[in-house]
């Protein structure tokens, strides 16, 4: 690993695309800076979607949600943290089995943009060795950053240590665990903000998104998606 021992990082930015409606490829006012540094927040504009879920803490969901994905041979991409992986090893492993790629929102889910690059290596370093312990298998390199968080020193210095960065152009308020909104409210969410080359973010905490996640599946492949991996981004 290749450490920049910088200080703390200024410029911090914020990752979001705000409400996308009608089909629209979202753009955001940092993309040069994403692409420049390995980083992707979007694919190819043609019928390929990646699905892709952070997964904080387990809320007694995530087996359903694997069940749905096998139903369809869906692949999809889990951004585990530490607390995750040590609390919930066997789901994990059950994703590891059934082909899902594991990327890493480090150990400690602390915002890049307040730490220094070296602790910030050190967190993802964390991941990965408690990750080879369990699993018995190398991590990927796929990042994705607590809370959307990043700088342009964050960035450059995941690019330098091989990760790649992976954002997100397609995303709803899905993250509280005591919420269920009901009414096809994922499902929804997802229609009217659906574009070519979406990089999906969903939370495994959320029953909405257990609900939903069948019809949704359904739906998008009879409008000819397909689901891609984020491997080939």
């Amino acid at each position: 690993m290749v450490f920049l021992l910088g200080s703390k990082y200024s410029y911090a930015f914020s990752f979001g695309v705000g409400k996308i409606a009608d089909n629209q490829r979202p753009t955001v006012p940092y993309q040069k800076i994403i692409e420049e540094n390995s980083g992707y927040f979007l694919g190819k504009d043609d019928k390929k979607l990646y699905l892709t879920f952070d997964c904080g803490y387990e809320n007694g969901y995530t087996k359903d949600i694997l069940k749905t994905l096998k139903k369809h041979n869906v692949k999809a991409t889990f951004f585990i943290t530490g607390h995750y992986l040590t609390s919930s090893t066997n789901i994990v492993k059950e994703m590891v089995d059934d082909g899902h790629i594991i990327g890493n929102h480090t150990y400690h889910h602390k915002h890049f943009t307040k730490e220094s690059s070296k602790e910030m290596m050190q967190d993802i370093k964390k991941l990965e060795d408690k990750y080879q312990d369990l699993m018995g298998c190398e991590l990927s390199s796929f990042v994705r950053p607590p809370a959307g968080e990043f700088s342009e020193e964050s960035l450059k210095v995941l690019k330098d240590n091989n990760y790649k960065t992976i954002f997100w152009s397609l995303a709803y308020v899905d993250w509280y665990k005591d919420k269920f909104y009901g009414n096809d409210y994922s499902y929804n969410n997802v229609m009217k903000r659906l574009h070519n080359g979406a990089i999906i973010l969903m939370h495994t905490v959320s029953k909405d998104n257990m609900v939903d996640l069948d019809k949704i599946i359904t739906a998008l492949i009879k409008n000819g998606y397909t689901f891609d991996s984020i491997e080939n981004l």
